[in-house]
């Protein structure tokens, strides 16, 4: 019988003599020469003749125990590899078992693969999931660094393999987009959904890429021919790897036999790439069948030319699909074979898993013909002691199933008390008399502002509190009626536990002397963001917080994507210290509609570089104390969410004129019922004096 201690030593035994190859600055320089390189052949169906990375003997009969399983229904084999696996685990927590193999192999390389480990809590990790469908190794991830804290991308085909984050058991399945290419296919293979995927990423990580790049998908094959089935399988994944990982950044890509020199080639590829390649099998991978990782560890640069050139080696494919050859060697063998160090760790891995396959299928053959003793485990002590192990058994982060069936009310009522919601119900104390600025503003410099399109709630602009349940379920604060209505009119995802100030803006995006509406939520504030209360923070690190959480949330591409979910974009508003407001005014731009209208606008961000600009109509500023001196001292104490709530002052703008400077309106009359900002002026002079 399997004991705590025993099931941790052997788990220690079978994944300490994984291969790695570490790069060396000291090997020669490679230029790419794809017309010495590359060797065309009549297509492949066997790997019998594959042996010049493994030893002969052992190729030979490692295939023929895979073939004496051909006749053997697959049902059978697989529920024989369970019972001969001792360490076969059920997903727990998880939807399935790729994100427990996930898990299996963060926990091998100490938790560095899958979260950020610098200890900073502003920037999000960013990751990709190919092929990976239903999506168990993102749900890991997302769960791994706290839900919103990561931000994902997956790229699968449409139909049986596509994503299903609705059905994610943990994590955060919000900040999921899965991608389905400009057909909307989702096929890995076709360039021009590669090409897409790429453009797509690399446009929401700011051009760097992302922190992790992951595959654990493959295709069922019944024969030996799994491995030159798989082969453009492997060229997209490490392709997408190397284009899509920013330096320093990880992969984890699941493959299979490595025999041919084409396999052989991509490995070089990758390890021309990265600083280290480990090839690994983790006990979770039953060790009858041929899977493998590679564990592809810092990124070294961003140099593209091995990206670029796989791209064009897969493009052939794809063209060329139905043809009678095929590509059989992408990198030269006389450069293979420069690398003695790369060659005999190919030779070394190759042999070492041929070896332990030709022994798991010598016990699975066993147990299908049912001759084969089943070793006695206790499965619960087994599940308990890797859970352990692999650090699975802290409190799982998703909701309580009974959450979804509350009301708005009773569902904020788990972040907010009564004296809280009383504070929601307030309006914006709005400014109207310049007379009274002064004892509005006594210290400016206790005083943050931000640009707002909703000075007057009515009809669809609404600026109010924002209550998600999660999926869509998302609910606003009608402070008329003093009640959460459900947010209907569009798309809008948020994490579930999140309470939220914001506001919905038409953003406007002109394209090709068009111009086009698109709605929005900018965040001015927050009380809990996707379970996290960040109320008693000061307002920058509340508006750090929220910025990172628009950014978790946005999909401001999800159009390219041909995506089922079309949120609306989330932002986040940045306030601006008080003593800013002549250069905010100077930076507002004056925009001329397509029918000729001129207009203020607060240039954004856009994603789309087909756009020529995007901005918004401010017609007003909020202001915000975000600190106050103690009496009698001259210490500034930043103030909390409530207090900065209640603090909120509205100069709305009905006039043109009210922004106008000094030197603008000199000969423009002031109404006694507005506020100009020339009035502001002479407030901040007057501090300053």
């Amino acid at each position: 019988m399997l004991t705590a201690d025993r099931v941790l030593m052997r788990v220690a035994e079978a994944e300490s003599k994984h291969h790695v190859l570490e790069y060396d600055p000291l090997w020669p320089k490679v230029k790419i020469d794809p017309d010495t390189w590359i060797q065309i052949g009549p297509r492949k169906d066997t790997i019998a003749d594959e042996t010049n990375y493994c030893k002969p003997e052992l190729l030979q009969k490692l295939l023929r125990m895979k073939s004496s399983l051909d006749n053997v229904h697959f049902r059978q084999v697989r529920m024989a590899g369970k019972q001969v696996n001792p360490f076969e685990v059920n997903n727990g927590q998880f939807m399935n078992r790729a994100a427990v193999k996930i898990a299996s192999i963060d926990a091998m390389f100490d938790w560095t693969l899958c979260q950020l480990l610098n200890g900073d809590t502003v920037d999000l990790f960013y990751f990709v999931d190919i092929f990976g469908g239903p999506g168990g190794c993102s749900e890991y991830v997302l769960w791994r660094n706290g839900g919103w804290n990561a931000r994902g991308f997956g790229f699968t085909t449409k139909g049986d393999y596509e994503f299903l984050p609705e059905m994610f058991r943990a994590g955060c399945p919000e900040t999921l987009d899965a991608f389905y290419g400009p057909n909307d296919s989702g096929n890995i293979f076709d360039p021009s959904n590669m090409r897409g995927f790429i453009d797509y990423v690399k446009a929401q990580t700011d051009d760097l890429g992302v922190h992790l790049v992951m595959c654990d998908g493959g295709f069922y094959v019944k024969n030996n021919h799994q491995e030159v089935i798989s082969k453009q399988l492997y060229l997209c994944i490490i392709l997408l790897a190397i284009s899509l990982n920013r330096p320093g950044g990880q992969a984890i890509l699941k493959v299979f036999d490595l025999y041919t020199p084409f396999s052989v080639g991509l490995v070089y590829a990758l390890s021309q790439s990265y600083g280290k390649v480990s090839i690994v099998k983790p006990v979770t991978s039953r060790p009858a069948n041929s899977e493998r990782y590679l564990v592809c560890q810092n990124r070294l640069n961003d140099d593209q030319t091995f990206g670029d050139y796989l791209y064009s080696i897969n493009r052939v494919l794809w063209e060329q699909k139905h043809a009678g050859y095929d590509i059989q060697h992408i990198i030269s063998p006389q450069i293979l074979e420069q690398n003695s160090v790369f060659c005999d760790f190919i030779r070394n891995s190759n042999n070492e898993f041929a070896s332990k396959q030709t022994q798991g299928l010598k016990m699975l053959l066993s147990a299908v013909s049912q001759t084969h003793k089943l070793e006695s485990v206790n499965r619960e002590l087994l599940q308990s002691t890797l859970w352990r192990l692999w650090k699975l058994d802290h409190k799982c982060l998703s909701l309580a199933a009974n959450d979804k069936n509350k009301s708005a009310s009773d569902y904020a009522g788990q972040f907010i008390d009564a004296s809280t919601l009383k504070l929601l119900k307030l309006l914006d104390t709005v400014i109207c008399d310049r007379k009274a600025l002064r004892e509005h503003f006594r210290d400016p410099q206790e005083w943050s502002f931000l640009p707002l399109d909703v000075t007057v709630e009515q009809g669809k602009s609404i600026r109010t509190m924002f209550l998600s349940k999660g999926n869509g379920n998302v609910f606003y604060f009608d402070r008329k009626d003093e009640e959460w209505r459900q947010y209907k009119e569009y798309q809008l995802i948020l994490s579930p536990q999140t309470l939220l100030y914001g506001e919905i803006v038409e953003e406007i995006s002109v394209k090709d002397n068009t111009q086009k509406l698109i709605i929005a939520l900018h965040i001015i504030d927050a009380i809990f963001l996707g379970g996290i209360d960040v109320r008693s923070f000061p307002l920058s690190k509340r508006n750090a917080m929220c910025s990172k959480f628009a950014k978790a949330l946005n999909r401001p591409l999800a159009s390219k994507s041909n995506s089922i979910v079309r949120s609306i974009p989330v932002r986040c508003k940045q306030p601006l210290p008080m003593a800013s407001l002549d250069a905010f005014f100077n930076n507002i731009s004056i925009n001329q509609l397509p029918n000729g209208t001129k207009v203020l606008g607060c240039e954004i961000d856009s994603f789309d570089p087909a756009e020529t600009k995007r901005f918004y109509i401010p017609r007003g500023l909020l202001f915000i104390r975000h600190s106050q001196a103690k009496p009698l001292k001259s210490v500034q104490t930043d103030l909390e969410f409530d207090k900065s709530f209640v603090s909120r002052h509205l100069w709305p703008w009905s006039k043109t004129s009210q922004i106008y400077s000094s030197s603008q309106c000199f000969d423009i009359a002031r109404e006694d019922n507005l506020v100009y900002r020339v009035d502001f002026d002479e407030l901040l002079e007057e501090f300053d004096d």
